[in-house]
């Protein structure tokens, strides 16, 4: 029996095996806990956001660890409170609205002046719709879950407050985990998903930021009505990879064509094009390509290629794999090179 054992033992300290099975361990833990994404996401905004405004406050003030927290908290529940107060009416009303009416609204497209206009001088209109209503029907999907992200905001919040006065202890138990165990090999690769959210999020901050930015001028300049709701519809779409732009673009095309006729579409139908290159094929590529040592074109088609399999989802999860894979094959390379120097090394 005993013998099994070492034998056993002995099958999993070789670097293949081993590796095997801590791999196998990860993904059946993405895919077991692959309901808590949307609470990561919460969870490491709030984390680095707390951190990063309580460190300046402490530098700047000199202010304890507590008072700068307590600041923070305020702050922030105080701008909750306030857009809470001024929109939730709103926002729940047109949450039940959307979950309605979104995919028959997409669908009506199709008798819509504009598109009827268009249709026969566009080969493709007719495709471009049903894109359209296929991912309006999953946006529509996604606002029914409006309670589940709620729950999901909250708990986010809470581990992050606990984690910021429980850092040190989580890191020195951390820190004291035999580095080599597939204990602390699992819990740094779940660091590695928890940075690749936390680069994904500032990515489509800057992302949203550019299209609001860009298009506020072409809004002021069109006169088109409703100017504060559309900035907002821009800028979360634009936290949604490569489609949030065209999804909001198809928006304000409709928009357009009711303030300004013809020429509105056609200057959003430019400003649209423009813009999904610019984040398509400079802003995504070249904020990512800091992160992810991969060409432009890899980038782009694993976007492609998880949007295919997994829909509006895949784009979330195009750079948080390509992050994680890197830094384990990144970490494969570095253990085969000590384990090839330590060989060469003469005894003695």
């Amino acid at each position: 029996m005993s013998q099994t054992k070492d034998r056993v033992a002995e099958f999993f300290r070789e670097p293949t095996a081993k590796r095997a099975l801590t791999l196998t361990l990860f993904l059946a833990g993405l895919f077991l806990f692959r309901k808590l994404f949307i609470t990561l996401i919460f969870f490491v905004v709030f984390e680095r956001g707390v951190t990063l405004a309580c460190t300046w406050l402490m530098n700047r003030f000199k202010w304890s660890r507590g008072l700068a927290f307590a600041v923070t908290l305020a702050a922030f529940a105080s701008v909750a409170v306030t857009v809470t107060w001024a929109s939730a009416g709103r926002v729940a009303k047109a949450v039940v609205e959307t979950r309605a009416t979104l995919p028959q609204r997409l669908a009506s497209i199709r008798e819509n002046e504009l598109f009827l206009m268009i249709k026969d001088h566009v080969p493709d209109a007719e495709s471009l719709v049903e894109r359209a209503s296929h991912y309006g029907e999953e946006l529509a999907h996604f606002t029914a879950e409006l309670g589940h992200l709620v729950i999901s905001f909250v708990i986010g919040l809470i581990l992050a407050v606990i984690f910021f006065f429980d850092k040190e202890r989580v890191l020195e138990f951390r820190n004291g985990l035999p580095k080599s165990s597939i204990f602390s090999t699992l819990l740094r690769w779940f660091e590695y998903a928890a940075e690749a959210v936390s680069l994904m999020v500032q990515v489509q901050l800057i992302v949203a930021l550019c299209n609001a930015l860009l298009t506020l001028p072409v809004l002021l300049m069109l006169s088109v009505p409703h100017v504060p709701a559309l900035l907002m519809l821009i800028f979360f779409a634009g936290l949604i990879p490569v489609v949030g732009n065209l999804i909001s673009g198809a928006v304000l095309i409709l928009v357009s064509f009711q303030a300004r006729g013809v020429p509105g579409v056609v200057i959003f139908v430019a400003l649209t094009f423009v813009l999904h290159k610019i984040e398509a094929y400079y802003l995504n590529p070249r904020l990512t390509s800091r992160h992810v040592k991969l060409p432009n074109f890899l980038l782009i088609i694993s976007l492609v290629a998880w949007e295919h399999l997994l829909g509006i989802p895949g784009l979330f999860l195009s750079f948080p794999i390509l992050f994680v894979a890197g830094n384990l094959i990144r970490e494969f390379q570095a253990e085969d090179a000590a384990a090839v120097a330590g060989s060469t090394v003469e005894p003695g």
